[in-house]
Order: structure tokens, then C-alpha cells, then sequence
């Protein structure tokens, strides 16, 4: 009977003080809202970022998202008027207008074309051209600046 009585107090100890998932509510730094996206089916919070132009980690905390790699469709988030310049990537469709337009790559004017060979970084090739790592990254839409492939012809601005 004492066994019974010391099992049934842990187990009523440990549900009181372990907190729930469905109790973490979002979290106002300051900010203000810009509006609200339904997560639709592919969509990650760097996507969703890039639409708007938003910190994706400010969009996870702001809806108080305890693992900010796990959305699914139908969440409903609310960004927060939370900039920052995201690098090239996948970008969502917005679902509303507001924040900054949506960085787009690929849009550059070539001066020149490089063709990748073995051995071949985007540093040694920006300081052959004289630009930067950047507007290479940005003009081939360049998702890893660490993985580029030999054969690939890249624009030069």
C-alpha cells in the first residue's frame, strides 16, 4: 500500500511540474506584428522568412515554437516586424502585403562568365574579377558559397 501511495505522489509531482507544449504562448519582444501566414504544405521558417523579409528565428519565437524545424500545414504564425537580410534560398509565397519585398538572386548584369575548374573557390574568383563573395552568391542564386561545381559557368558582374 505504502508503494502504491509513493508511486501515485511521483507521478502527480512529475504532471504538476513538467510544463505542457499546448501552454507556451507567444512571446512579444517589443515588436509589432506585420500580419499572419498560414504554413501550407514544403514551407520552412527560412522560406517564410525570406517572403517577408523577417528574422525566421524572430517568427519562431514570436508564435513560442519550442522546435522552430517542426511546422506543419495549417499553423497558423504571425510575423513580427522583425528585418534582416537572409542569404539566397527558397522562398515562400507571401500571403500578405507588408515588410521588406522578398530578396530575389539572379538579376545581375554579366560582365563576364567563369567556368568552374578543380580547385576553384568563389574567394579566388571574386578577387579575380574584383567583386565580392556576395555578388557572386547573389547573381547565380548560390544557396551554399561553400559547394560549387566544377563544369558550372558562373555570371561575373
Amino acid at each position: 500500500m505504502r508503494r502504491s501511495i509513493g508511486i501515485i505522489l511521483i507521478f502527480v509531482l512529475v504532471s504538476v511540474t513538467l510544463p505542457t507544449p499546448a501552454t507556451a504562448a507567444p512571446q512579444n519582444d517589443g515588436w509589432t506584428a506585420l500580419g499572419s501566414h498560414v504554413v501550407v504544405p514544403g514551407e520552412t521558417l527560412f522560406c517564410i522568412g525570406r517572403a517577408y523579409g523577417v528574422d525566421p528565428w524572430a517568427i519562431a519565437s514570436a508564435n513560442g515554437l519550442i522546435n522552430p524545424n517542426v511546422i506543419h500545414p495549417g499553423l497558423t504564425l504571425t510575423i513580427p516586424n522583425v528585418h534582416v537580410t537572409l542569404p539566397p534560398g527558397p522562398t515562400c509565397v507571401r500571403q500578405f502585403d507588408g515588410g521588406a519585398p522578398p530578396v530575389t538572386c539572379g538579376n545581375c548584369n554579366c560582365i563576364t562568365q567563369h567556368l568552374i575548374v578543380t580547385g576553384d573557390t568563389l574567394y579566388q574568383i571574386a578577387a579575380r574579377y574584383e567583386t565580392t563573395i556576395d555578388e557572386l552568391v547573389h547573381c547565380n542564386c548560390i544557396y551554399n558559397p561553400n559547394y560549387i561545381r566544377i563544369g558550372d559557368t558562373l555570371c561575373i558582374p
